[in-house]
């Protein structure tokens, strides 16, 4: 069998006459996040349609397909293969219709305050229909965030986690999500990609941010909605990409935001599906030649740092290795990020606060902390502090670390660094942690 032609979405081969082209399968991971069956987004049926369409156009009319479903491809047979230009052109326009049926038919799975949310077209409309539960009854964040949210809504939610009125919770949860997420432009296909302006004091598209403009890294793998995995080779990129999303487990593509992507010079690993494999896009930032590259995973995929520190040690490259919406994660996932993260965000995990907060070199933050694992985690953490506060010194870190495990706290417009034995109990810190 010769291969004609491979992307992460697709592949040609050819065997004497007969040719077989495979799609990538994309299935709706219910299971992982609401306790369903897993779901097909784009069922045998209706690829068979979408591909009979194509094979009805003049230039596909005379190939004779035959259709197979594998557990992660649709297949196409052909007995008599066409030349390579052909099979090239119908992998194209394969993939093109598969774009266009995902982008008409959009599903997305994002994340705030720890509940998962299933987002759906709805009579042409895109609606939150389905919230799991608040894991946490309490958080400074989601509490500043609400209250800056404003309105009933925001006001109810905060009233049902002391109630413990879950159904009323998951009903106020979808039409926060309704209200101010969709409605605030956060899947607006038509919105920028391009931002210098940070969210967050300490997030991980900020230390990416701050790290491409010290050179630190040539390359970022995360995640954006309507592009899935994504590969940004610049800090306005990054920091854009990400702008305007919460946690992001499961999103449709969009040709127009796609194009806005190609001319912020952001690569989308799969353009015709907007799968999200962190895995893969670090793969495929180091076929393209990058060699200092930034990853960041969340929830349940925090397991997969394991798999990208084998995969630095493979290739000769360098990967630093974020951890993020670490609340829910298994023991697991856990001993992965101790193991084998650079930076790992706390949330409300009760792991990441017994296994990985004794293992912090550096510790940012109280209510909320961002832990340092490695010292070129440090490094990382420096250089983003010392863009906030000139004064700050990465090297005097390192130099404290080897005696001391330190913490960073924001004061009087600078930052305050002190020995971890000086830090007091947390009054404003999220609870139960899960």
């Amino acid at each position: 069998m010769r291969l004609i032609e491979k992307t992460t979405e697709h592949r040609i081969e050819q065997q004497e006459r007969e040719a077989k082209l495979f799609f990538l399968r994309k299935r709706i991971p219910l299971d992982r996040f609401f306790g369903d069956e897993p779901k097909d987004h784009m069922t045998q049926a209706e690829f068979i349609r979408m591909a009979d369409s194509i094979f009805a156009m003049p230039v596909f009319s005379n190939l004779k397909p035959e259709y197979d479903l594998t557990d992660s491809e649709f297949v196409i047979r052909l007995a008599n293969a066409p030349s390579e230009g052909v099979l090239k052109a119908l992998a194209a326009a394969v993939l093109g219709g598969m774009r266009t049926y995902f982008s008409e038919h959009p599903v997305h799975i994002t994340r705030m305050f720890g509940s998962y949310i299933l987002l759906e077209s709805v009579d042409g409309r895109l609606k939150a229909t389905r919230a799991t539960a608040i894991p946490i009854r309490y958080c400074p964040l989601m509490v500043q965030l609400l209250k800056e949210v404003g309105g009933s809504v925001a006001e109810e939610i905060l009233e049902t986690l002391n109630s413990g009125d879950e159904t009323r919770q998951q009903e106020r949860m979808i039409d926060l999500i309704d209200q101010v997420v969709i409605a605030g432009g956060y899947f607006d296909t038509g919105r920028p990609l391009n931002s210098c302006e940070m969210n967050v004091l300490f997030g991980a598209s900020e230390t990416m941010y701050s790290a491409f403009r010290s050179e630190m890294i040539d390359a970022a793998v995360i995640v954006s909605n309507n592009l899935g995995t994504i590969i940004t080779t610049n800090a306005e990129g990054t920091q854009g990409a990400v702008q305007r999303m919460t946690g992001l487990f499961y999103t449709s593509p969009s040709a127009e935001i796609q194009q806005k992507a190609e001319e912020a010079d952001i690569i989308p690993v799969f353009p015709a599906t907007a799968c999200i494999d962190q895995v893969e896009g670090v793969r495929e930032a180091i076929r393209r030649g990058y060699k200092k590259i930034a990853v960041s995973v969340a929830s349940s995929d925090n397991v997969l740092h394991r798999t990208l520190k084998a995969i630095e040690a493979e290739e000769g490259v360098v990967i630093y290795r974020f951890g993020l919406c670490s609340t829910g994660i298994s023991e697991e996932a856990a001993d992965a990020m101790a193991e084998d993260a650079d930076i790992v965000w706390t949330c409300a995990s009760k792991w990441v606060r017994e296994k990985i907060e004794p293992l912090s070199l550096l510790q940012v933050g109280i209510k909320i902390p961002v832990h340092m694992l490695t010292e070129r985690g440090v490094r990382l953490a420096g250089n983003h502090l010392s863009v906030m506060d000139p004064a700050f010194s990465t090297e005097s870190v390192l130099s404290d670390i080897r005696t001391h495990r330190m913490v960073c706290t924001h004061q009087n417009g600078g930052f305050r660094l002190f020995p971890r034995e000086e830090l007091r109990e947390c009054e404003d810190c999220p609870h139960p942690c899960v």
